[in-house]
């Protein structure tokens, strides 16, 4: 009996057994189901029949320009977003050397017919300062020089550029002004798109001169609404090693020689009220050099902000014996250029403000400048104080009056 009994089966058998049997069991479950739903299901009932999101209102905050220009390796004009936001005090300026055989002059260029433009005045009112400003030159404000580009001129029934270029401005409630130009623009295509789009008209942009497609910038700049300025290079103390371009106005130079460096400055383009300095600490000390340009300036109609980076200057005493309309800078909101700092010299002049009825500051095309002095603006109207162009403050000569204001005034 012993000799015939059979061995249990092998666990390791069964288990093999057992596993493909239920293997096999599933996949035949799985294909049925797969069938039926191919053969009676609705292809519809198995499409979402909602969208639900996340957030009900998207946000539309602009992203921070700091933001946007980091990693641009180049903007729209080919040229390096960080040249000038790294080093302001030394540009690429891209002209040639005063008197060079390679001087570039535009005198070929025709002079074309004065377009047909209503004038608005400083007198303007209020309602119609969110309208894009007149577009330059406007009839009779204007000769072509030498170098090729256009002069602003007095017309002849008085008009002055600082008077019809000018952003149109009025508080008649009496209320605390603050102003704020922002300079160095032109270089950078990038910062300066973002000034002209996202500042508020009332901020005031001033040019470099040696800006390709300088008039383009100041076209653009007028249309969405902001007064413009030219800005002049002047000597700093460390020239020639801090260079300020071929055209810097210098103290070693004679009068007729930056009388022609001006002319040549002043020619770049056409639209803007009044002019600035670039630099210029050693420049703004000689009376001697500084007298001969403001005297072009106000044969010229114009009025010349000093951006209060040189606190021992003679600009102001020059002026008013030349009768040249200016104003000073109280602070500059940048010399520090981080966002803190920024924010400190903003309140520093809305207390400025407080006190003396009006306030200007100046500061520099860094992308933090413009992100903080837009986040700022937003605020004045609950603080009480009025956002008001730079042209706001100059002491003027007599206002011009329109035949249009005459005629309503006998009325």
């Amino acid at each position: 009996m012993a000799a015939s009994r059979r061995l249990p089966p092998s666990p390791v058998k069964t288990g093999i057994t057992h596993a493909a049997l239920a293997v096999l069991t599933f996949s035949a479950i799985g294909t049925a189901a797969v069938a039926a739903i191919r053969f009676t299901g609705d292809a519809e009932n198995a499409s979402p029949r909602q969208v639900v999101g996340l957030f009900d209102d998207p946000s539309h905050e602009p992203v921070n320009l700091m933001n946007r220009t980091t990693g641009d390796e180049h903007n729209t004009h080919g040229e390096d977003p960080h040249a000038v936001e790294d080093d302001h005090h030394t540009p690429n300026l891209g002209v040639p050397d005063p008197g060079s055989e390679d001087e570039t002059h535009l005198a070929s260029a025709q002079p074309h017919d004065d377009p047909v433009v209503e004038v608005i005045t400083p007198d303007t009112p209020v309602e119609t300062a969110s309208a894009a400003l007149p577009e330059a030159p406007l009839p009779g404000m204007s000769e072509w020089s030498q170098h090729g580009g256009r002069l602003p001129v007095i017309a002849d029934d008085g008009r002055t550029s600082f008077q019809v270029y000018r952003r149109p401005f009025s508080n008649p409630a009496g209320r605390p002004t603050v102003s704020i130009v922002i300079g160095g623009l032109g270089l950078n295509a990038r910062v300066t798109q973002a000034a002209i789009d996202e500042l508020p008209p009332e901020i005031t942009l001033s040019f470099v001169p040696y800006s390709r497609g300088l008039q383009d910038w100041v076209d653009k700049a007028r249309e969405a609404g902001h007064e413009v300025m030219i800005e002049l290079p002047m000597e700093p103390y460390d020239y020639p090693n801090n260079d300020t371009g071929p055209y810097t106005l210098l103290t070693t130079a004679n009068a007729l020689e930056n009388r022609r460096r001006t002319e040549w400055l002043l020619s770049r383009a056409t639209g803007y009220f009044g002019v600035t300095n670039y630099q210029g600490a050693r420049f703004a000390t000689d009376s001697r050099a500084i007298a001969p340009v403001f005297e072009m300036l106000e044969e010229r109609g114009l009025a010349f902000i000093h951006d209060g980076a040189a606190p021992r200057s003679v600009f102001e005493t020059v002026a008013e014996s030349n009768h040249l309309p200016y104003t000073q800078a109280a602070r500059v909101v940048d010399a520090d250029p981080t966002g803190a700092a920024i924010d400190e010299q903003l309140l520093h002049l809305e207390a400025i403000s407080l006190q003396r009825g009006s306030a200007l500051g100046t500061g520099f095309a860094f992308p933090i400048t413009i992100d903080q002095i837009r986040d700022w603006a937003e605020t004045l109207p609950s603080k009480g104080y009025l956002l008001a162009p730079a042209s706001a403050l100059p002491r003027t000569a007599p206002t011009y009056v329109s035949a249009h204001e005459e005629e309503q005034a006998q009325h």
